[in-house]
């Protein structure tokens, strides 16, 4: 019955009205940062699907010259309330430092284009004092190659992956399982300090992870950013082979 509800309205909707009223939401936001000097903004259109049509604002900007990256802005933008869900990118540290976030209209109602605006035109020209990250720790990197078992505390549930890791001193790679899909990943050690991201396809979208956090010893935890779908918790544990026969 849910599902034939939901034809029902996806049938009755006026999708071309809905459309306009998403890109008239974009162009508010699009005019409101592009008063601070030296942002600039683009609507990206969907793939051909059907899993989410909508289109999308890129925000762009050069974080080292307005002080705050993407990700700073995506993180600031989750923790305060109203939770402002965006997608967040910054390029490397130093020089010109690229970086932008990303505003999708769908799961957005009137008058809310009005506050995510404010919040990010508040952010971009005048960025708080943000502490800078924490020095890339020094001495031997950790072995973590092998098989892991991955879980994932979100806000509400959690989920169980797996991930296999192999080694070549403080570089990684691997595959990161998920429920219904796996992906390649690629990141770093740096003595227990480990970051790596990773990413898949599924239900016709593209989930990106970006994990950092410690390990010690058989088990590793930390936090995975989500892109615009926020930030979940993760730990991981070194899968345990179990030998065994059976006797005769």
């Amino acid at each position: 019955m849910g599902m034939l509800a939901a034809v029902e309205m996806w049938v009755k909707r006026d999708h071309d009205a809905e459309w306009k009223q998403w890109e008239s939401w974009l162009d508010h936001i699009a005019t409101s940062v592009k008063r601070v000097n030296g942002v600039t903004t683009k609507v990206n259109q969907p793939n051909e699907g059907l899993s989410n049509r909508t289109p999308a604002l890129q925000i762009m900007w050069d974080g080292a010259k307005l002080g705050i990256t993407g990700q700073e802005v995506g993180k600031l933008l989750l923790d305060n309330d109203p939770r402002i869900v965006v997608a967040g990118s910054s390029g490397a540290r130093g020089g010109s430092m690229a970086s932008s976030v990303s505003v999708v209209p769908y799961q957005m109602s009137a008058g809310d284009e009005k506050v995510v605006a404010d919040r990010i035109y508040a952010l971009l020209s005048k960025p708080p004092k943000i502490d800078p990250p924490p020095a890339t720790p020094e001495g031997q990197p950790v072995s973590i190659a092998g098989q892991w078992e991955l879980h994932l505390e979100f806000v509400r549930g959690s989920v169980n992956h797996a991930l296999v890791l192999e080694q070549d001193g403080g570089k990684l790679i691997g595959t990161h399982h998920g429920e219904f899909a796996s992906g390649d990943l690629t990141g770093t050690v740096a003595a227990n300090t480990v970051r790596f991201q990773s990413g898949y396809g599924t239900e016709g979208t593209r989930v990106s992870y970006q994990f950092t956090g410690k390990a010690e010893g058989a088990k590793m935890s930390g936090i995975v950013a989500l892109g615009e779908y926020g930030e979940a918790r993760w730990t991981a544990e070194r899968h345990q082979y179990r030998t065994g026969g059976r006797r005769g």
